[in-house]
């Protein structure tokens, strides 16, 4: 941009932190945000300081990316359910603890932290505070958003939950979703039960990763499509968690079918068993 004369904003350099976060380039990241600070043309905003946040959280250099937070001026909500969820990916409960402590002193009626807290205990397996911490939820009112897929075809939309089994199709959805499971347990896929936040036993955690609305989702457009080489287009309002995406790339190499899914994080390009996010997201 410089050779062309070309000043750099401060969208500019949002988009190169963001860029650099997606590809994992946590050194280049610091080199750009140290750029910003130099330079006196562009201010520093939050959504800076939130993707910083996030790509030093996902290296797990958590105490500078606290020292990033401490920052900022009236740090919001936000900024600490970035790094959590940094700790929530590294499975690093102790660490998010002691941010949870951190963020209450700024914002002590946030619920959506909890939230993400109770899912990082439930993810290593500590029940107990599990329990303890929705309480704590309930007595402020809190719901979690339902995860949901939303999946296109012929210009038809479909909308699909994770459990809900209440589509007029659903004998060949979970026919074809079967199908899918066995087939690609034959070229390795193993289901990863962490992903479960309940406590349940191992084979019924098994069986509920097989509900989730990203698998519904394609499932039902694989079964619409059949004979088709078109690509499958999904849209999640939640992240895909970890199982559903190894799913969904073993699933890929299986169809020989591209899957393009859009969730809160990023744009995922599954293709002959390869995500385009080289699997950091």
């Amino acid at each position: 941009m410089k050779n062309l004369g070309l000043a750099p904003n401060a969208v500019t350099f949002i988009s190169i932190l963001l860029a650099c976060n997606n590809a994992g380039l946590v050194e280049e990241g610091c080199q750009i945000f140290s750029f910003i600070r130099d330079n006196h043309n562009v201010e520093l905003t939050r959504d800076h300081f939130t993707c910083m946040i996030d790509l030093l959280g996902r290296a797990r250099r958590f105490e500078e990316a606290a020292m990033l937070i401490e920052e900022v001026k009236n740090p919001d909500a936000i900024l600490w359910r970035t790094l959590l969820n940094a700790c929530k990916i590294h499975g690093e409960v102790e660490m998010a603890e002691k941010f949870m402590r951190k963020m209450l002193d700024h914002a002590p009626e946030d619920g959506g932290t909890r939230i993400l807290l109770t899912n990082i205990y439930a993810s290593a397996g500590k029940w107990d505070s599990v329990i303890e911490m929705k309480s704590a939820i309930r007595d402020l009112r809190l719901k979690k958003s339902p995860a949901m897929s939303w999946v296109d075809i012929d210009r038809e939309v479909h909308t699909f939950m994770a459990g809900d089994l209440s589509h007029p199709r659903a004998h060949e959805i979970l026919k074809m979703l079967h199908e899918l499971v066995e087939k690609v347990k034959n070229l390795g896929y193993n289901p990863d039960t962490k992903f479960v936040l309940q406590d349940l036993e191992e084979e019924k955690k098994i069986s509920s990763l097989y509900y989730h609305s990203e698998k519904l989702a394609i499932a039902f457009a694989l079964w619409k499509t059949c004979g088709r080489n078109t690509t499958i287009r999904i849209f999640k309002n939640l992240r895909v968690c970890g199982d559903c995406h190894s799913w969904i790339k073993f699933v890929s190499l299986l169809t020989g079918r591209d899957i393009v899914a859009r969730d809160a994080k990023r744009f995922h390009h599954f293709k002959g068993g390869i995500c385009s996010c080289k699997d950091y997201w």
